[in-house]
């Protein structure tokens, strides 16, 4: 009888043992689906970090997958189809709307969902661009929406390249970064045509950022690409320089090996995307109106939304709405020049009047807003108070190198054409270097042209 009782003892003490180590041990409860419930307070402010937070459970330790966006996904796929309800979504989108809209988004842009260790929606960090990236998390109140920037490296690059068809041929047959040609076709756009002027052997040579990103694009991608610091390139045997340098007037600027400034006071045209559908005249007759009327500007059409640039450094004199203009924006560039950007859909952040504007940067947005038969740009220039034809103005550079600065940018420059003029060129045809330097085909003296020959840090 002892010996039952002592049986059935033991039997009812593992049981009771195997029920506590079941109820109590780490990460035993079941991953519970995203439930409307779940946008609430249940979430850490570090969505990367898998500490312990008393009374709101742990992040799962291991890093979610990075997703991409495809081709015509909207992000009410990209959230379906990770379990969110179509009202979890629309609160998603409703509470980032302010800082950035969900929308817009386009193929090839990732996130990463974040998500407690009981299954409910953490964050969801959206990268924007190289830089930037959305997170929306879940807390106390509801859904917090910040912009934040990728901490990153940065790691200098030099690249070179004898052209075989074209400059952005050779990048690609390099395997090195589209950027580059993009941002040296603006650099040299007053005095190089790269669409005509461009011919088989001519080269480049360029010393450049890397932007190594922090948990951002080096996970998500390639690495961005920085500023430019130097760069030559050499066509139908003349080399033409640019070198970035603070001239203390607020803005890092190119100059020429002499000082000039490579910039005209005004850029051509105020946006890249586009057609002329109306030129400058004094009699026109007027779409809308039906009347005959001077049109002192150029129209470009292009789709709403496209981005607007400000053709010359300056300050914004008017960022404003009327009847007849829509949404506009007035630059004053200096004592003589004054552009106008008519019927925009709207402006770009922190435009108003009285901020100072680099030339290139976005003021706004092609729309048609005011009198308008459709999407278009409406731009203008006046000249000592009088509107002029943009298309027919003979534009002096911009500033150059101030005489107080020349001594110490003659220095610099020397250092940098050194430098430079030291870089092989490589020839994507052949594993060899052309261009009269001392290294032998098929061995590269210096750093590859895809790595960086130094390395610094910075955050930002």
């Amino acid at each position: 009888m002892n010996r039952n009782k002592f049986i059935v003892s033991v039997i009812m003490v593992g049981t009771m043992a195997g029920m506590f180590y079941l109820a109590f041990r780490d990460g035993s409860a079941p991953v519970q689906p995203v439930t409307e419930s779940s946008l609430g307070p249940a979430s850490i402010s570090t969505p990367m970090d898998a500490q312990a937070v008393e009374g709101i459970g742990t992040l799962t330790s291991s890093s979610p997958e990075v997703q991409t966006v495809n081709k015509n996904e909207a992000f009410f796929d990209l959230m379906l189809k990770n379990g969110f309800t179509p009202q979890e979504i629309n609160e998603i989108a409703r509470a980032a709307k302010p800082i950035y809209n969900f929308r817009r988004i386009y193929p090839g842009q990732t996130y990463k969902i974040f998500r407690n260790a009981d299954g409910t929606f953490a964050s969801l960090d959206f990268t924007v661009d190289e830089g930037r990236y959305i997170e929306v998390t879940s807390g106390d109140g509801g859904l917090s929406v910040t912009e934040k920037k990728f901490p990153f490296d940065l790691v200098i690059r030099v690249a070179s390249g004898l052209i075989t068809h074209s400059l952005f041929a050779s990048l690609s047959e390099q395997d090195l970064p589209i950027n580059i040609g993009i941002k040296l076709a603006d650099i040299f756009a007053w005095d190089i045509d790269f669409f005509s002027q461009i011919r088989k052997n001519d080269y480049f040579r360029v010393v450049y950022e890397e932007k190594q990103m922090k948990g951002g694009p080096d996970q998500y991608g390639a690495p961005g690409i920085g500023r430019i610091l130097s760069a030559e390139f050499n066509t139908s045997g003349e080399s033409h320089y640019a070198f970035l340098f603070d001239s203390q007037d607020g803005f890092p600027d190119y100059f020429d090996e002499k000082g000039k400034s490579l910039r005209k006071q005004l850029l051509r045209a105020p946006l890249t995307y586009s057609r002329i559908s109306s030129r400058y005249s004094h009699r026109r007759l007027h779409p809308v109106l039906h009347t005959y009327r001077p049109h002192l500007g150029i129209d470009y059409a292009a789709p709403t939304g496209t981005p607007v640039m400000t053709t010359g450094d300056g300050a914004i004199m008017t960022a404003s709405r009327t009847r007849a203009n829509g949404n506009y924006i007035k630059v004053k560039h200096n004592s003589s020049y004054i552009s106008y950007y008519l019927h925009l859909s709207r402006f770009a952040k922190g435009i108003k009047a009285g901020v100072r504007v680099k030339q290139g940067q976005v003021i706004g947005y092609v729309g048609a807003t005011g009198i308008a038969t459709g999407p278009h740009l409406d731009y203008r220039v006046k000249k000592n108070g009088k509107f002029v034809n943009p298309l027919k103005l003979k534009l002096p550079p911009a500033k150059p190198v101030p005489a107080d600065r020349m001594e110490a940018y003659n220095i610099f420059v020397s250092v940098k054409l050194d430098r430079i003029r030291q870089i092989p060129i490589r020839d994507p045809r052949a594993e060899h270097y052309a261009g009269g330097m001392e290294s032998a085909p098929g061995k590269d003296t210096s750093t590859d042209s895809r790595r960086g020959d130094s390395q610094s840090s910075a955050t930002d």
